[in-house]
């Protein structure tokens, strides 16, 4: 059926369609209409006709994101205007009563940017969250932060994956489709349980306090021990159970890839299809862009972001941060040129550039997560504005996504090289900064 409407519309599209798409994903994005209109499905079309040569991939990504960023801002301004009373009195034809309106306020005053950008991906919400952070008066320079990230986010995952996917459009369809039905699952799983939690608090109080009372007098040297492991306050608490927790994931993570390598088991031949795969959708454009993350994203901006870090903490004066990033950076150079060394894993033949050493684990998958990784990690600690920190956040996931993703496109590495650099690189950066931060808390607690 896709194809029959995509085969009318060819002739027309080359002067048409980026009309259409920005009127489609605008009136997707606006208040209450994304439960009718098919964004994501158009968007994708827009990525197929470009992997054609009917439409520009550039043109495509920034129109759609204009479209859903104008939507969203009518949203915001339908919600501001008239206020709750409207909401409710069309909302009733969605389903909308006024004690979901009041438990949607009280999330969005806690977690309102987040809400506008996670929404973005779940058609319900989509149209729903703009009115609400009208209504609920959001700052509108925040809502268009989080507006504007997230349109652009939406716009280039779905234009890219019909731009990469090509042809293949009934694929698209089934797992789109699939993701969006276990998006949406998980999503109202997440919700119902705050919710839950948020009408239940007084009662979860109460029981908790009960079981703690029991096991303190049953057990109580060793519940404290294991409450003093969640507690949020001291570095030996939460903190340290958190890193370790993170850190033993990451080091099994590793431990199971290079099992499946001397194995020869399912990541083993995944990387072959993998293969396969990629070579039926290289394309001049997309070469060009994945050379450019491949040295800009995983080279020369991991370099400039190391001495940003560098000099701010030396300006700044924090030493023991200072020492973490010459842990986690210099050492972690050290430790990927061993185990290069160790598994000496040659690289995929026919590259699309050129390529020297041993291929496991990759290089720019582990440099970029220990140097983006460190990154989150101070802003985290020294940076108060929820925005920069979601920036800084978001935008160094994207990063390090996409430097992988750009090595296998460009066949220097096969996948299991690339997942191994980001369980590797992330083993390291977890244990350099739990190291830095025990040894720090002996010596502030040992007396001179």
């Amino acid at each position: 059926m896709e194809h029959k409407i995509i085969g009318f519309l060819l002739p027309h599209l080359n002067h048409w369609g980026y009309y259409v798409l920005l009127l489609v994903t605008f009136l997707e994005t606006s208040a209450f209409l994304g439960f009718l209109v098919p964004g994501e499905s158009m968007i994708v079309i827009a990525g197929l006709l470009a992997s054609r040569g009917v439409l520009e991939l550039g043109d495509v990504i920034w129109v759609a994101s204009l479209g859903a960023i104008m939507g969203d801002t009518v949203g915001y301004l339908i919600g501001s205007r008239f206020g709750e009373g409207a909401l409710l009195r069309y909302g009733k034809y969605f389903f909308l009563k006024k004690e979901h309106l009041d438990d949607a306020k009280r999330f969005f005053a806690k977690h309102g940017g987040k809400t506008v950008f996670f929404g973005r991906f779940m058609a319900w919400l989509r149209a729903f969250a703009p009115v609400v952070a009208g209504i609920t008066g959001m700052h509108y320079p925040k809502f268009l932060l989080f507006n504007v990230a997230g349109g652009i986010a939406w716009a280039a995952i779905f234009s890219l994956l019909g731009y990469l996917v090509g042809n293949s459009w009934d694929i698209i369809k089934i797992y789109l489709g699939r993701l969006g039905i276990f998006a949406f699952i998980i999503g109202v799983i997440v919700v119902y349980i705050y919710f839950l939690f948020t009408k239940k608090r007084r009662l979860i109080r109460e029981k908790a306090s009960w079981i703690d009372r029991r096991l303190s007098g049953q057990m109580p040297k060793t519940w404290e021990f294991v409450k003093a492991r969640f507690s949020a306050s001291r570095w030996y608490g939460l903190n340290l159970t958190l890193g370790i927790v993170l850190f033993v994931i990451a080091l099994l993570s590793f431990g199971e890839i290079i099992e499946d390598l001397i194995d020869r088991e399912t990541l083993f031949y995944l990387d072959f299809r993998i293969q396969r795969l990629v070579e039926r959708i290289i394309t001049p454009q997309v070469t060009r862009f994945m050379v450019d993350i491949t040295n800009v994203g995983g080279v020369y901006l991991a370099l400039l972001v190391t001495c940003a870090i560098a000099f701010y903490l030396l300006y700044k004066r924090y030493w023991w941060e200072l020492f973490s990033a010459f842990l986690v950076i210099g050492g972690g150079e050290t430790i990927l040129t061993l185990l290069k060394l160790l598994f000496h894993r040659p690289r995929p033949a026919e590259q699309l550039i050129t390529a020297h050493g041993y291929s496991f684990p990759n290089g720019h998958a582990f440099s970029a997560v220990i140097v983006y990784g460190f990154l989150v990690y101070v802003t985290w600690k020294f940076i108060r504005s929820e925005a920069i920190r979601f920036i800084i956040f978001f935008a160094s996931i994207f990063l390090t996504v996409f430097v992988g993703i750009s090595r296998v496109y460009l066949n220097v590495h096969w996948l299991t090289d690339v997942l191994g650099g980001y369980t590797s690189g992330f083993a390291w950066l977890v244990f350099s900064i739990i190291m830095v931060n025990t040894t720090r808390q002996y010596y502030k607690h040992v007396p001179c």
